[in-house]
């Protein structure tokens, strides 16, 4: 019986002894997976914060290098409306110099006309008067260009209705 009673607890501590061992095995399983489980949940939030480090570190130098492009852009606008600014005041100055200048040219201009007008109107009748009086001298030397005038030695001599020595008479000098 001692043997029998050896035997099971021999039997007894196999069984508590494999028991423990499984409970060990479990104990140790659960162990791993729950260090897996923090390491793994560990990386993830690692991965989160080093992400978000680096987002917030390109967002920085984004932001700066953003932050500078739009201040150079802003100087580049300030400066181009200051120069469109003084464009426009050029261009005023310009146009009213402009205006000044072709309000001159059309009263010169017309005063030009004006005066090419009288002038045209005295010649006409200055030149009128004297094609009226020179119209009777060309009256005259077109009816002696027409007669028939010879010369008779040191005089002139024309041929007449009425006849004379050879049918030209002598002209007398005025």
């Amino acid at each position: 019986m001692e043997v029998d009673d050896d035997f099971k607890r021999a039997h007894n501590l196999v069984v508590e002894t494999s028991r423990l061992m499984s409970a060990y095995q479990e104990n140790s399983e659960k162990v791993v997976n729950d260090v897996r489980h923090e390491l793994d949940k560990s990386l993830n939030e690692q991965r989160k914060m080093i992400t978000k480090m680096v987002r917030e570190e390109l967002t920085k130098e984004a932001t700066q290098t953003v932050q500078g492009y739009v201040n150079d852009m802003e100087a580049a606008r300030n400066q181009m409306v200051e120069q469109v600014r003084e464009f426009n005041s050029y261009l005023r100055k310009v146009q009213e110099d402009n205006k000044k200048i072709s309000t001159r040219s059309v009263t010169v201009v017309s005063l030009t006309l004006a005066a090419l007008v009288v002038g045209g109107i005295a010649l006409f009748w200055f030149y009128s008067s004297v094609l009226q009086n020179q119209k009777v001298d060309a009256d005259m030397v077109s009816r002696i260009n027409q007669a028939d005038i010879v010369r008779c030695g040191d005089g002139l001599c024309a041929k007449t209705g009425k006849a004379g020595a050879n049918g030209y008479r002598l002209i007398q000098k005025r």
